[in-house]
């Protein structure tokens, strides 16, 4: 087989095809891992998501840009990693001060480090990914998920309201990002934890789904949507609602990613399930390329699927794992 661009490669693979290779997709990997793999400090720009040196040593195939807006709450840092702390939608009365919160998505500046990824990306043959976000994740971190799941039984209303205000935004970045030349839109909304859904397979459909169509369906580029934990009770719903092609990231220990194959493989490509509870975090180069070995031939056959890790590349990774990923990657996933 010819040997593809990263860009071909993953789109080949989302389509549920054959590439040359399994290609690797990561949403993100943290700087301080990064510093550690080039063995300097690296450049971030704003909104990118992976710093530019690692594509000089991984075979990563793609590049992501956040255009997710920001949680209305109180973020605590700890050391580079933001953490949430506070939710400040409290009430109904609280949705005006987060609509005057929400950055102005006709700001030319607020896509601007978006055009410099897109040409690193085209300059070096990746396929472009835009982060987003539809409106769920926003409203149950900004309230607060106590406050959220109260309001589920007692004003599902009022969830519906913030729903709808964070996704009027999003559509309003959605309609841009599909004029800039991304390849792909990356929906990060968590709807499961790892022993099953965080709501109501009924409740998801009935207050939470419809709103995420709306926003969903302003979307003119191919769709992949992350979850953590195990969503399969749901997996049928963002299918045929929201329109996906493919789901991610496919926790390890969570879910069978091997059952997964068999019953969805012919309908959506897989992306995901290297695990980083403990084999990229704790293991050892030798486990990583067993782990990843079994994944690229067993997953990876007939196509449709690409390797990353359960969620992304984060800090705490070790360096030698994801070099030895890496290295797997390139020995055992390509195709003959």
């Amino acid at each position: 087989m010819k040997p593809m661009s990263s860009r071909e490669r993953f789109l080949t693979a989302l389509k549920k095809q054959q590439p040359d290779r399994v290609p690797w997709f990561e949403s993100y990997v943290h700087r301080g891992l990064a510093d550690r793999i080039v063995g300097r400090k690296t450049d971030l720009p704003p909104g990118w998501r992976t710093p530019p040196d690692l594509y000089k040593i991984l075979c990563l195939d793609t590049i992501t840009y956040n255009f997710r807006p920001p949680f209305y709450a109180i973020m605590e840092k700890n050391g580079d990693v933001e953490q949430l702390k506070e939710g400040l939608l409290k009430t109904r009365d609280d949705l005006k001060a987060l609509k005057e919160f929400l950055p102005d998505p006709e700001n030319p500046d607020f896509y601007r480090g978006a055009e410099e990824l897109l040409s690193f990306g085209r300059q070096n043959g990746l396929a472009a990914i835009a982060g987003i976000r539809v409106g769920l994740s926003n409203t149950y971190n900004s309230m607060g998920y106590e406050n959220f799941s109260y309001a589920l039984y007692d004003d599902p209303g009022f969830i519906e309201e913030s729903m709808e205000l964070i996704g009027e935004w999003c559509i309003k970045v959605i309609e841009r990002v599909n004029d800039l030349g991304f390849d792909a839109a990356y929906i990060s909304e968590d709807i499961a934890f790892k022993w099953g859904p965080m709501f109501s397979p009924e409740h998801f459909r009935k207050y939470m789904l419809p709103h995420m169509k709306k926003v969903v369906d302003h979307i003119a580029i191919p769709r992949i949507y992350h979850t953590d934990g195990n969503p399969l009770p749901m997996l049928n719903d963002l299918v045929e609602e929201l329109n996906i092609c493919a789901i991610a990231n496919l926790e390890h220990g969570a879910v069978d990613i091997f059952q997964v194959k068999e019953e969805w493989g012919d309908k959506i490509c897989l992306i995901g399930n290297m695990d980083l509870h403990y084999t990229l975090t704790m293991g050892t180069p030798e486990e990583t390329v067993l782990e990843a070995k079994e994944k690229l031939e067993k997953v990876g056959k007939g196509g449709g699927y690409i390797i990353s890790s359960s969620n992304g590349l984060t800090e705490y990774c070790k360096a030698e794992n994801i070099l030895a990923l890496n290295g797997a990657i390139l020995r055992y996933g390509v195709y003959y």
